[in-house]
């Protein structure tokens, strides 16, 4: 159960209301202006709507990571969704 709970606290914890503050909550989480953009585009095609949540942006994350040639890069960029991910708990 602990895990179904920090999903749902995730995807309840509203991190972002425009594209300024889509912009500044990844850039504050380290990633750069073209991954941002990247992360922000990949939620709007794959889920119609632009990232609002926890939730949201570990998924843009992690799928533009899985694009990505080098693990290490890859698992840098899993890092950083995994630990936005704990700011929901």
């Amino acid at each position: 159960m602990p895990f179904v709970n920090g999903i749902k606290a995730a995807r309840e914890r509203i991190v972002a209301r425009d594209d300024d503050d889509r912009q500044t909550f990844l850039r504050k989480s380290g990633f750069s202006k073209t991954d941002t953009t990247k992360i922000i585009d990949t939620v709007l095609n794959e889920e119609g709507r632009p990232p609002a949540s926890i939730f949201d942006f570990v998924q843009g994350i992690t799928r533009v990571a899985r694009d990505k040639p080098h693990q290490d890069v890859r698992l840098d960029m899993e890092g950083r969704a995994k630990q936005i991910l704990d700011l929901a708990v």
